[in-house]
């Protein structure tokens, strides 16, 4: 008795013993399971964001077509040569109303055409007939120093333009500066210019209409 007795302590130990490591064992167990559902319903990391696209390369400019410019170009001298023409013919009537006496008519008229190649010069700076034209009708309807101007213009860029040294050798007539008058009509001398006849014409008829300075 005494024997079996003193057995069974150690046997309640083993048991014991056991069942602390069984249940250490379950323990482990149990947060092992835990811990993935632990991490998939935690807060979700965001997402991984993309970086901006870069931006596209502009373009490289174009060279200008030579063909459009020159169809430009071409279009703008076609609507400044027929309102060249317009105002030529206006001129023209402005010159009969002026022989037939009809100054006030005349003078309007001679506006009108001024308008109209003041216009053409302003959207075709290069037309020097138009230049020329403007000085004439100025010179028309009084105004010689816008008549000088345009004059002067036409000039620089075709030198050469004997009508535009014809009308203003005639603006310096109206002015009253013969000398000056006599250079230009010299100029078309030399260039046996037939607008040097209607030139010549004016001064002398300006000089018949000064009375002689008497001599001291």
């Amino acid at each position: 008795m005494r024997h079996s007795e003193s057995m069974r302590p150690g046997r309640c130990h083993a048991t014991s013993r056991s069942a602390t490591i069984a249940a250490s064992l379950l323990l482990a167990l149990g947060l092992a399971a835990i811990a993935p559902q632990a991490e998939s319903s935690g807060t979700p990391s965001p997402p991984k964001q993309e970086p901006p696209p870069k931006p596209e390369a502009a373009p490289a400019a174009q060279a200008p077509d030579s063909a459009a410019l020159d169809a430009e170009a071409k279009a703008l001298r076609a609507q400044a040569e027929e309102a060249y023409a317009k105002g030529y013919a206006e001129a023209e009537e402005a010159k009969a109303l002026q022989k037939a006496g009809k100054e006030k008519d005349a003078k309007k008229k001679f506006g009108k055409a001024l308008g109209r190649f003041h216009n053409i010069v302003e959207s075709y700076p290069g037309y020097y007939e138009a230049w020329n034209m403007l000085g004439f009708c100025a010179r028309k309807t009084g105004d010689l120093k816008r008549a000088f101007d345009a004059y002067q213009k036409c000039l620089a860029i075709n030198p050469e333009y004997e009508e535009a040294h014809e009308y203003l050798g005639e603006a310096h007539v109206m002015a009253g500066d013969l000398a000056k008058a006599k250079e230009q009509l010299a100029w078309l001398k030399t260039r046996n210019s037939k607008e040097a006849e209607e030139l010549e014409e004016a001064i002398a008829k300006a000089e018949a209409a000064t009375p002689a300075t008497p001599k001291k």
